[in-house]
């Protein structure tokens, strides 16, 4: 997600009108969670001053940092002394959005006595995921790791871990600390041996943003009313403060940040643009990610997921064609000329 994560944690990149975990935040809350443990690693400030202790967002919230990256089963274990005296922890990854039913995970989890449920989401194509198999009693049988074509079974379904999870206080317990461990590698595998993980099945709205094309599909979804948990805005977003010219065009799901301008002439397509941007008469942004404070000049056009960076400044008459990403910190003159961008035309 860079050059969008230089100055961000993913957790605190916006999803429409507010920062991505706080759709999680709400998610939770709506299904009565109270006690939120935040396991922070890159940036961790960004996140305590922004939420605090959670009691804007109807939860108490703490916090844990990783002293060094601890991987998704470490960084669990990190926070157990955090976690209170319960049998069993709900763990979210911090860059899925989803309507999962939670209520219905934790029943099912209850009911199988399982030592771990992992929620499963289906997919047409797994190549690109770890296809996960179920037994006949949908407790796991195997994970496979991005499988090829002669690793599928015609007619199976093809399910992926869908990144929330149930722990069991034992299982939690048994994680090496201090270590950098991965829960989808090295923890599920012997449960799997155990017989003791179950998949809970859900097709639910899913959708990992861990890249540019998914967090620009996110915001589509959530304006197109596509996520029933988003309680966002629907169709063009326009955050406070700005302003739009009487001649300027702004259409297809876009998102406006706060105090942003866009001048005479100006279209604006299906694109999201951040805080404080200025987009200068007669530009074209079509399917592009802005972060905040970009200045676009006049006449230009930037065409299929252009991410920037914030505080970028394009030339005048600049063209860009994506997939291409801007970073800022790479800006060594006042304006960003076409040779500086590379894959210009």
């Amino acid at each position: 997600m860079r050059p969008l994560t230089a100055t961000r944690p993913k957790p605190m990149m916006l999803l429409v009108d507010r920062p991505f975990v706080a759709h999680q935040l709400a998610h939770l809350a709506r299904y009565g969670v109270t006690n939120v443990v935040f396991s922070c690693g890159y940036r961790p400030d960004a996140l305590e001053s922004f939420f605090g202790d959670g009691s804007g967002y109807g939860v108490r919230l703490q916090y844990v940092v990783d002293p060094s990256p601890l991987g998704t089963a470490g960084a669990v274990a990190n926070a157990i002394d955090l976690l209170g005296a319960v049998d069993d922890v709900l763990i979210l990854n911090g860059d899925i959005l989803t309507d999962l039913d939670l209520d219905a995970l934790w029943q099912a989890h209850s009911e199988a006595g399982a030592a771990a449920t992992v929620a499963l989401t289906p997919v047409d194509d797994p190549s690109a995921y770890g296809l996960v198999r179920l037994r006949d009693d949908f407790f796991v049988a195997e994970f496979v790791e991005k499988p090829t074509s002669d690793q599928l079974i015609p007619g199976e379904p093809y399910r992926i871990n869908a990144g929330t999870y149930v722990l069991s206080r034992a299982v939690i317990a048994e994680i090496p600390r201090g270590k950098s461990i991965s829960i989808e590698r090295e923890i599920f595998p012997g449960i799997v041996d155990r017989r003791a993980l179950f998949g809970f099945t859900s097709d639910a709205y899913w959708r990992d943003i861990g890249t540019p094309q998914s967090y620009l599909d996110a915001h589509y979804d959530v304006l197109s009313d596509r996520v029933l948990a988003s309680q966002a805005p629907s169709n063009t977003y326009l955050g406070a403060g700005a302003v739009i010219a009487a001649t300027a065009r702004v259409e297809g799901y876009c998102t406006i940040g706060a105090d942003c301008v866009i001048e005479a002439g100006a279209h604006v397509d299906a694109s999201i643009v951040g805080a404080g941007c200025r987009i200068g008469e007669n530009a074209r942004l079509r399917g592009c990610i802005l972060g905040e404070g970009v200045l676009v000049g006049a006449g230009v056009e930037l065409n299929g997921l252009v991410v920037i960076g914030d505080g970028a400044h394009i030339a005048s008459a600049t063209r860009i064609e994506g997939p291409a990403s801007v970073d800022a910190g790479d800006v060594s003159s006042t304006w960003l000329t076409n040779s500086a961008v590379g894959g210009a035309a």
